[in-house]
């Protein structure tokens, strides 16, 4: 016989666990007899001790028979089984343990169970609270999809957040009295056979959706069924058990209206929070969005403006230039007639000077309103670089030494003879420069110096300095940015004392802009000004490093052509054989690898765009050693379409020697056939 008090003393030292003692009987552990039970396992199990004796483990315990699989005795050592135990109302996770006793002779076990509803609902809170992260971190990199798809997105985040079976998302008007309704969402739409699924609906006479607007709060409600304020719903519209919306506010305005529908349990505050907090951050997501699309049409909106005005600038200027081109040639025509007096001669004079300098005007206008409409690209050549400076620069010599100036040009001996860039761009910047300082300046002199310096990491790319220095009027402070403004002079338009229209400055920077450059100034009122322009060029080999025309004549070389086009391909090689080289074509990289492999060749021109694989891709693998059996230095010339100071750069990073750039001629092409060629034999 088992002593009760002992057993008693044991079970009540598990509390606060719940702890039932059983007796084996040799049978199943489930059909086992409860002989004790603790009080805490009298409230867990929601029975009194004395209804508790007598039964079985497998009556009070949901499932008790597939826990103890059967054995004798249940015993479960270290292990912890999660399990819950189910009843009229509830569902209570329990963590179950069991151990063997013996007790005067009889062979019992002790089931222990722990309540850890709390330990869930933190962990289930703790998973609600990573899910939504994931939902924002995931809403946060849809800014580039649709409102629809990221509405749906959300509204199905919500609808698996809260265990809902249904939700809809809706907007409402600026007078919060019409919701307009986007995404809805129903597992089975089967289930929804409502005829006129309407979208718009008015707040007014709404019933309890509506409340957590006329409330401006949320609304949750548990029992649909029996709530007072509900109107019904449409036939075939699925059958309302629960229900939950929830106002999303911004600026103490109602924006959207977010709800949920039919949860297996009873919605709650938690539920709430979690909804709010995602649907705030869509609404934030949608704001930018629209705030971006808004910001996308203004901006298309003014170069729409940009480019009417630019246009009607144009072609008013047009239209004044042809009655203008009469003026000034019947003027001229007048002025070299007979019988004119000295007077009348002076009259004349005076108005040919006008108008030369309105179509000077007009020619200012026709640029700005060229480049402001996009139209002004980049027109690069190869130029003698002290040669454009000095173009800018001689013609104006006579204007200043009229003003009583000293004109100079200083060059920095290092400065390079040959770059390749925009040259009259150069030019035109450097005119309106040198133009406007003798312009402003009434003593002294106007100095312009020239310096090239070195682009660091980039080959054969230089940054032309040129400033242009004066003894002027110079410009106040806080002037110094407006002078380059359209139609500003730095001082106010009543009492200017120099002629001109203001232009010249922002096209000259609107220029320096186009070239990737910038211009600078620095000035002092009474002490003169320093106009800086800044501008990247490429530089050129001088040409008396070039081959000769002996080298050129002896060389003959056997080269590989990597040429896709058959008429570029035909053209190439029959210029190369025809001055003493022997040719071999291929028409993808591929076949310009196995070629090379096979040996035999002294160079290489290099289409950039092929099929297989591209000239750059080629050229870099020849480099890098990776193909066996070919030279990783043999000269790679490139051949290619692509004219952009960026793309030959690129291309000369891959590890071709040179580019030439299509079409070319022959004396370009032999040249940079010669120059690789001596070049490889020199190393």
């Amino acid at each position: 016989m088992i002593h009760a008090d002992l057993l008693r003393n044991i079970l009540a030292l598990q509390e606060p666990e719940a702890a039932l003692a059983c007796r084996t009987e040799g049978g199943n552990p489930s059909e086992a007899r409860i002989i004790e039970a603790n009080r805490a396992a009298c409230a867990l199990l929601g029975l009194t001790r004395e209804e508790l004796l007598n039964r079985t483990p497998g009556e009070v315990i949901t499932n008790f028979a597939a826990l103890a699989e059967g054995e004798p005795v249940f015993e479960t050592g270290s292990r912890r089984i999660e399990h819950t135990l189910c009843g009229p109302g509830r569902a209570t996770p329990v963590e179950i343990r069991s151990h063997a006793l013996e007790l005067d002779g009889d062979a019992l076990f002790v089931i222990i169970l722990r309540d850890i509803t709390v330990r869930r609902r933190r962990e289930m809170k703790s998973d609600l609270d990573e899910q939504r992260f994931k939902t924002l971190y995931t809403l946060s990199r849809m800014i580039d999809r649709t409102e629809e798809e990221i509405l749906d997105y959300a509204l199905v985040q919500s609808v698996y957040m809260t265990d809902s079976r249904m939700g809809y998302i809706g907007f409402l008007d600026e007078s919060e009295s019409i919701l307009s309704l986007r995404p809805w969402a129903v597992p089975d739409l089967g289930e929804c056979t409502v005829r006129d699924k309407s979208r718009i609906f008015r707040i007014e006479g709404a019933g309890l959706w509506a409340d957590a607007v006329r409330q401006r709060r949320t609304i949750i409600t548990n029992d649909y069924a029996r709530s007072s304020g509900r109107r019904g719903t449409p036939e075939g519209h699925v059958p309302l058990v629960r229900h939950m919306n929830v106002p999303v506010m911004e600026k103490n305005r109602i924006r959207m209206l977010v709800g949920v529908a039919n949860k297996d349990e009873e919605y709650t505050e938690s539920d709430a929070v979690q909804l709010s907090l995602i649907m705030e951050g869509v609404w934030h997501i949608i704001q930018r969005k629209r705030m971006k699309t808004d910001l996308v049409r203004a901006m298309r909106e003014a170069r729409q403006a940009d480019r009417a005005k630019s246009q009607f600038l144009a072609n008013m200027s047009h239209e004044l230039r042809t009655p203008l081109n009469g003026i000034m040639g019947m003027t001229q025509l007048l002025l070299g007639t007979k019988g004119l007096t000295d007077e009348q001669k002076e009259y004349l004079t005076l108005s040919l000077e006008s108008s030369i300098q309105l179509s000077g005007l007009l020619s200012s206008l026709l640029d700005l309103s060229h480049i402001e409409s996009g139209g002004t690209g980049l027109n690069r050549v190869d130029f003698d670089l002290p040669g454009i400076i000095h173009a800018a620069v001689d013609p104006l010599l006579s204007q200043a030494e009229t003003k009583g100036l000293r004109l100079r040009c200083s060059l920095d001996q290092g400065l390079p003879a040959t770059v390749h860039g925009d040259a009259e761009k150069l030019r035109q910047i450097l005119v309106n420069l040198v133009h406007n300082a003798v312009k402003f300046t009434e003593n002294g002199s106007v100095t312009v110096t020239a310096h090239c310096e070195p682009i660091a990491d980039v080959p054969d790319r230089v940054s032309l300095c040129v400033a242009v220095t004066d003894t002027g009027v110079g410009i106040p402070e806080n002037k110094l940015e407006s002078v380059f403004e359209s139609f500003m002079l730095g001082e106010e338009y009543m009492t200017k004392r120099y002629s001109g229209a203001g232009l010249g400055l922002t096209i000259s920077r609107k220029l320096a802009e186009i070239m990737d450059g910038s211009i600078d100034l620095q000035s002092r009122p009474g002490e003169g000004s320093v106009f800086t322009l800044t501008v990247p060029l490429l530089h050129r080999p001088e040409r008396a490093d070039a081959c000769s025309a002996e080298e050129k004549a002896g060389l003959r070389l056997n080269i590989l052509v990597a040429e896709d086009e058959e008429v570029n391909a035909l053209v190439t090689s029959k210029l190369l054989r025809k001055h003493g080289h022997d040719t071999t074509v291929v028409d993808n990289g591929q076949r310009a690898i196995d070629a090379l492999m096979r040996g035999g060749f002294d160079l290489v021109l290099m289409d950039v765009q092929m099929p297989v694989i591209n000239g750059m891709e080629v050229t870099e693998i020849i480099r890098s050693g990776a193909a066996e059996g070919i030279d990783a230095h043999i000269p790679i010339i490139g051949l290619t379409a692509f004219a952009g100071d960026e793309d030959r750069q690129r291309f000369l990073v891959a590890g071709m020697n040179g580019v030439v750039t299509k079409p070319f001629d022959a004396e370009e092409l032999l040249d940079a056939v010669c120059t690789a060629a001596v070049s490889a034999r020199a190393i």
